[in-house]
């Protein structure tokens, strides 16, 4: 842990020449007085005592395992959130592409002013989570920054892009191969064509992320959020989630979300959310279908643009993933370079998970060892 922590540190600098008086960047620093433990649960003593019972309460600590960024260095590598900078904007933050002083391609995520609700404490608590979170197919926070309002978190960046950008082409994938020609099943754009066994690879890593989210962290965490766009792309096409909204996470800002704030994105949201708006583990899976769907067929989940029958995804699609009808779904960008047996595995997997019974559906874990025994298996000689 020492030596990831010296690590990342450099990745920043070390910050002591930022402890100026008056202005820093563009941002007034604000003085804060910080206790001996700065993550330490603030609430009253004596609140807390009525609420505990009897006796005295110890302070909560809670550690951060990444390090904090100092403002002047965030204006700096952002030219202080220029526009010229700003790659995307969520339903709670805007995205920033910077580069990190130690040289480092990174993701600034500027994130939404807080709420009352959301206090320093339940910000600090899901930090801490945050930190924690490390996994070779999640993608990593690397450091954070408080200012009065000002909350900010640096991620690593995508060299390829997300998985909706490269089967959509809505945006430029950077740094991704050149695209082939139409004649060998390019789509003539500025984009790559995904092959096979990329689409079925990333399929893996994106299900491993989940299951690690799911079945391996402490505590667990549901992303809420599952969608092609959450899948982001490295060298190699090698799949990381990324972008599960830590604030819904606490218990405290559960109601709050519910009331108004919509979580997830259209056309990805399962069934049970729009009864009850709870989601869960289940939820994430009922998503990752559509997901899977996206994979096998390149279309979105809704498409305006197409005739009436076949614009959501999963009314269309569904149907033909039986042996004597899959490949009439197939994304026509692979030609015939897929297995057969391998597609309709895979279809059958999506159904799984988008059976309308959350009960019904897999386990992350389960999906992730069926993709890896089963379809990787049927892919051989394949490109």
């Amino acid at each position: 842990m020492g030596r990831w922590w010296a690590s990342s540190k450099r990745v920043f600098g070390d910050g002591e020449d930022d402890e100026d008086d008056g202005k820093v960047g563009c941002f007034s620093r604000i003085g804060r007085k910080l206790s001996r433990n700065p993550y330490a649960d603030t609430t009253d003593p004596e609140k807390r005592k009525g609420q505990g019972g009897g006796g005295p309460v110890a302070e909560e600590v809670l550690t951060v395992e990444v390090p904090e960024v100092p403002l002047r260095e965030v204006n700096e590598i952002t030219a202080c959130f220029s526009g010229e900078k700003l790659i995307g904007q969520g339903s709670y933050a805007k995205v920033y592409r910077a580069t990190t002083r130690g040289g480092r391609p990174a993701v600034v995520k500027r994130l939404e002013k807080p709420s009352k609700h959301a206090s320093n404490v339940v910000f600090f608590r899901q930090l801490s989570v945050a930190s924690r979170l490390r996994h070779d197919n999640f993608v990593r926070l690397l450091g954070y920054t408080i200012s009065n309002d000002l909350r900010v978190l640096v991620y690593e960046y995508a060299t390829m892009g997300t998985l909706h950008d490269v089967l959509h082409g809505d945006r430029e994938v950077l740094g991704g191969p050149p695209p082939p020609p139409p004649e060998q099943g390019g789509g003539g754009g500025g984009r790559p064509v995904l092959s096979w066994i990329h689409r079925v690879n990333i399929a893996l890593d994106a299900a491993r992320g989940l299951q690690y989210l799911h079945e391996t962290a402490r505590p667990a965490v549901t992303h809420k959020d599952v969608r092609s766009t959450n899948v982001l792309l490295f060298e190699g096409f090698r799949a990381k989630i990324a972008d599960y909204n830590m604030f819904s996470q606490a218990a405290d800002m559960a109601r709050l979300n519910r009331s108004t704030h919509t979580l997830g994105s259209f056309g990805y949201q399962a069934p049970e959310y729009a009864m009850t708006g709870l989601m869960t583990d289940k939820s994430d899976v009922y998503s990752f279908g559509i997901v899977l769907l996206e994979l096998l067929t390149g279309r979105k989940p809704l498409d305006r643009t197409l005739p009436q029958g076949q614009r959501s995804l999963v009314n269309w699609a569904t149907p033909m993933l039986t042996e004597d009808r899959v490949q009439e779904c197939i994304d026509p960008k692979l030609g015939d370079q897929y297995p057969p047996a391998g597609a309709l595995k895979l279809g059958r997997i999506a159904v799984q998970c988008l059976q309308y019974d959350p009960t019904f559906r897999p386990s992350m874990g389960t999906v992730a060892r069926v993709i890896n025994y089963a379809v990787l298996r049927d892919q051989q000689g394949v490109v």
